[in-house]
């Protein structure tokens, strides 16, 4: 009789850019995902470029930096945080300016944490 492990998904094999935090468009197509401990860099066409970015659950923050609205878990003054309770906390910076629509658009999880993210903001 053998024993065999659950089967480990691999990340960068199997890669899903719902599960990853933001994500950065460089040139030539090449969009860099970062996720709850991994970065990896992927080199996408213009069109899986397009459906990616026109994703609502994504949120552009600047010209090349969009977040995952349902991925946060505070924000901080003018930091977004990602938390993870194996891996811990993961930020980016915000312009104030996207704050407000950020904050409108978070996925309504529960009045709950949509009081805590105003509170703490």
């Amino acid at each position: 009789m053998m024993n065999v492990g659950p089967e480990k998904k691999d990340v960068y094999e199997d890669l899903n850019p719902h599960d990853t935090y933001f994500f950065k468009i460089g040139a030539h197509g090449l969009v860099c995902f970062h996720g709850r401990n991994y970065s990896i860099k992927q080199r996408l066409t213009a069109e899986q470029t397009s459906k990616l970015v026109s994703d609502s659950s994504f949120y552009r923050i600047s010209t090349n930096c969009y977040v995952n609205l349902f991925k946060i878990s505070e924000i901080r003054d003018n930091v977004v945080m990602f938390r993870d309770e194996t891996h811990g906390i993961k930020t980016i910076h915000v312009p104030r300016r996207n704050l407000e629509q950020i904050k409108r658009l978070l996925p309504d999880a529960g009045s709950q944490r949509a009081s805590e993210i105003n509170q703490v903001v």
